[in-house]
């Protein structure tokens, strides 16, 4: 029988516990498990939005964070340039609209330790939503722009893992 995995930490007055982590308490069950089941994606961060934040806050808006899988890293600078356009017109198309804005990053990272040199390379979506969030519940324009964007998500991560 697998052991249910409990959170490392109390969640806040804001958050509920899911499958072990501390999730914002008006994220719905399906977008979080539909988004960590994507197949060249993985979650690493989702929010609500908080309106009692300050304003300029980013943590104010609704976002969802996510980078490569760990096994299709070692391709992706290599086969980078043969990608990048239909990448970035997928992201283009699904995202760049009205509410919403991305920031697609590819990262190299060369970093000397005392005893060798390590090269890591990281592929980043950010999505964010253009409009903070106003209500202390999740508000309809909200809970639309969830639902449009974990669908446009899982579009996005069925490209990349036929590309990668």
């Amino acid at each position: 029988m697998i052991s249910k995995r409990t959170a490392r930490r109390k969640c806040r007055e804001h958050e509920r516990e899911w499958n072990g982590f501390c999730v914002d308490k008006n994220l719905k069950d399906e977008w979080l498990a539909r988004l960590n089941d994507l197949q060249a994606l993985e979650l690493i961060s989702i929010c609500e939005g908080h309106s009692a934040r300050q304003t300029g806050s980013s943590r104010r808006s609704p976002h969802i964070k996510l980078r490569l899988k760990d096994p299709l890293l070692p391709g992706v600078a290599r086969h980078w340039d043969e990608h990048k356009m239909a990448i970035l017109e997928k992201v283009n198309a699904l995202f760049q609209t009205g509410s919403t804005y991305v920031h697609l990053e590819l990262k190299f990272k060369l970093r000397s330790t005392t005893s060798r040199l390590n090269y890591e390379e990281n592929l980043l979506v950010r999505i964010h939503a253009r409009q903070p969030k106003v209500a202390k519940e999740m508000d309809p324009v909200t809970c639309d722009w969830f639902e449009q964007s974990v669908d446009r998500v899982e579009e996005l991560d069925s490209l990349i893992a036929l590309l990668f």
